[in-house]
């Protein structure tokens, strides 16, 4: 009988109830029906988080937990660990821009404050700077591009990683720039990039584009500098070490 009425929850989608039912104690009818709705509901939640961790598109997931912060990280004054981790930056709609060398820690940063974001139930999406790229393209191409960014609207917060591995063609660029002045004041962005604002003409190939698309950024922004080593190289060399005894 049990199997029964656990597969009948399964078959009206309650899965939640048909996985707990069995732990559930009963003192009464309100207070059992309240608890079978209740495992049901965190069922769903946790269901609706994992999606839209999915949707996020996370290369590598990454939690603050994990972050080590050090004195190689700049914080701009008025700006805290606090501020970014509690996730105050996106009520304002403000940028949070990581720039430094390979290796520091801003990727795994970024990722971690954007999947804290999807944790607490808003819509995120994590896309490198190529990657992001090469779907505008693409959408454009098809004439789905109005549609695509419409998603985007949606979103709360967009991460763009890695501005400055691969110079972009000239439509992607200015495809990109579209994308970025539709956030600005809508919607909070992570960036994080290699190459100091200086230099990012040399990324999106002209020059007045690349002073316009770092106007609209910079305006509502805190910039974070990691200028210490890379945490990945100085990994690698402290193994070598151990492994010869050093």
């Amino acid at each position: 009988m049990s199997e029964q009425i656990e597969q009948m929850m399964r078959q009206v989608k309650l899965s939640g109830m048909a996985k707990g039912w069995r732990s559930v104690p009963f003192v009464d009818r309100e207070q059992y029906v309240t608890n079978l709705l209740k495992l049901e509901l965190q069922e769903r939640e946790v269901n609706r988080i994992n999606r839209m961790v999915k949707t996020a598109g996370f290369r590598v997931l990454k939690t603050l937990d994990e972050f080590v912060w050090n004195s190689a990280i700049e914080l701009p004054h008025g700006l805290t660990q606090e501020y970014m981790e509690e996730l105050r930056f996106l009520a304002p709609k403000e940028n949070l821009i990581f720039m430094g060398v390979v290796g520091t820690g801003k990727t795994h940063l970024a990722t971690a404050i954007a999947l804290k974001a999807c944790q607490e139930g808003r819509r995120v999406r994590f896309f490198t700077a190529a990657e992001l790229a090469n779907i505008l393209l693409e959408k454009n191409a098809k004439g789905t591009l109005n549609s695509y960014l419409g998603t985007l609207k949606k979103t709360e917060l967009i991460v763009i990683d890695e501005i400055g591995f691969v110079p972009l063609h000239k439509d992607a660029a200015e495809l990109l720039f579209q994308v970025i002045s539709d956030c600005y004041e809508r919607k909070s962005l992570i960036i994080t990039s290699n190459l100091e604002f200086s230099q990012w003409n040399t990324v999106f190939g002209d020059n007045r584009l690349t002073a316009a698309l770092v106007d609209r950024l910079i305006h509502h922004s805190h910039i974070v500098i990691f200028s210490g080593e890379s945490y990945r190289l100085t990994q690698s060399m402290n193994r070598q070490r151990a492994s010869k005894g050093v």
